[in-house]
């Protein structure tokens, strides 16, 4: 319920009913740091889960 207020697809966020992943962009569900993607190795950010998540449980579904 809150994730689905939070992720409008507004200010700098991913719809909730869309996947998306970019390179060095703030709205897209995956964001893929710009050094990353020029050193082909790094992390990557899943913008998705919201930040009072257990990490460990979506992890385990991703």
């Amino acid at each position: 319920k809150d994730n689905e207020r939070r992720l409008t697809g507004r200010h700098e966020t991913a719809s909730i009913h869309e996947f998306s992943a970019d390179v060095a962009n703030r709205g897209a569900s995956i964001r893929i740091p710009r050094q990353v993607d020029e050193e082909k190795c790094g992390y990557f950010e899943d913008r998705r889960p919201a930040s009072n998540c257990d990490p460990y449980a979506v992890t385990s579904i991703i």
